[in-house]
């Protein structure tokens, strides 16, 4: 009955030991594969936003922001739309990665054909950015969480623009 006993504890105690060590390498592997901390943003947003010019009475537009994940890293590429329906677009096209936290790409307004680097921050819910070239630059701040999500350009030195807010929805 002893070797019993004994034989069913070692069985145990291997099957511990088996267990503990596939955790360890499935842990591993999770470290292995760095998540990407701008993932919750993937998808189409879609609402308003208000720009603030330099002078004059706020302007009102339809927005829509699509994010799609990066095969290569961590990190997504950005294509935000806004349009006052009269003589206002903006369609910037951002591409950016995520290395320890800090976020770094480029930029493209097509319309306006511009571009430049980007370089900033991940944020607990998004990530803030400067967007810099030669002839523009601006802070860029995109929050979302759940369904919601806002965004803020605002220009250094413009005399177009001081900002342009989004508040958007995914669900």
């Amino acid at each position: 009955m002893r070797n019993i006993h004994r034989r069913s504890l070692s069985r145990v105690a291997t099957a511990a030991g088996l267990l503990a060590a596939s955790a360890f390498v499935a842990s591993e592997n999770m470290a292995a594969t760095p998540l990407d901390p701008l993932a919750h943003l993937a998808g189409r947003w879609v609402g308003n936003a208000v720009m603030t010019p330099s002078s004059g009475p706020q302007s009102n537009f339809k927005c829509v922001v699509t994010y799609l994940p990066r095969k290569d890293a961590p990190g997504v590429q950005q294509n935000l739309r806004c349009d006052d329906g009269a003589d206002f677009k903006l369609h910037a096209a951002t591409d950016l990665q995520v290395e320890g936290g800090k976020v770094t790409g480029r930029w493209q307004d097509k319309i306006n054909e511009i571009e430049g680097t980007v370089a900033g921050d991940v944020t607990p819910t998004g990530f803030e950015v400067q967007l810099a070239g030669r002839f523009f630059q601006a802070k860029m701040a995109v929050a979302g969480q759940g369904c919601d999500q806002s965004v803020k350009v605002m220009p250094q030195k413009s005399d177009v623009f001081r900002e342009l807010a989004a508040t958007l929805k995914k669900c």
